[in-house]
């Protein structure tokens, strides 16, 4: 009977270790563990290592600078809401079928991810699907992709989800 008892001061212990170091938040974003003060989201964690996975990638392409798309795009945000917009930098910008998505990052605005589509060869970016701030403490990845997936509807599934963040505002 007495060797029992070490056993279950030492589970008691290490249950009581890990409540005080160990917990979860709810926020009105979703659900945080916190461990020793610091929140980790590590529902975005596994959701981006799920998405690496599981994605497809063979119909998106990253646009480089000399890109008609990405000149389109580069203008479009330039002049999407002047003079705070003229100082838009491409941090990344990517395309499947008539759809382009560009990371973007301003002298004195938050930083955003935008989304273009094109039809009839009009391009217009999609102003209810636009991204902007920081995602901190979120994983930047998952968080974006689930608000440009349900703001940006009849995009390509697989341009979201194989959208990854660039820019040092997102990391």
């Amino acid at each position: 009977m007495q060797k029992k008892a070490p056993a279950a001061l030492l589970m008691a212990t290490l249950i009581a270790v890990f409540f005080v170091h160990i917990g979860l938040t709810t926020t009105e974003n979703g659900t945080l563990l916190v461990v020793d003060n610091q929140e980790i989201d590590f529902l975005g964690i596994v959701n981006n290592k799920w998405n690496r996975f599981t994605r497809n990638c063979n119909a998106v392409s990253r646009l480089s600078s000399n890109e008609e798309k990405y000149q389109i795009a580069q203008s479009l945000i330039q002049n999407y809401s002047p003079p705070d917009s003229k100082s838009a930098m491409i941090a990344s910008a990517w395309s499947a079928d008539t759809w382009t998505l560009v990371e973007v990052e301003f002298a004195g605005l938050l930083p955003a991810v935008v989304i273009i589509q094109t039809k009839e060869n009009q391009s217009f970016v999609l102003a209810n699907a636009v991204w902007s701030g920081y995602t901190k403490p979120w994983k930047s990845a998952p968080f974006i992709r689930k608000y440009i997936s349900s703001n940006a509807h009849g995009a390509p599934p697989a341009l979201i989800s194989c959208f990854e963040p660039q820019s040092q505002s997102f990391k």
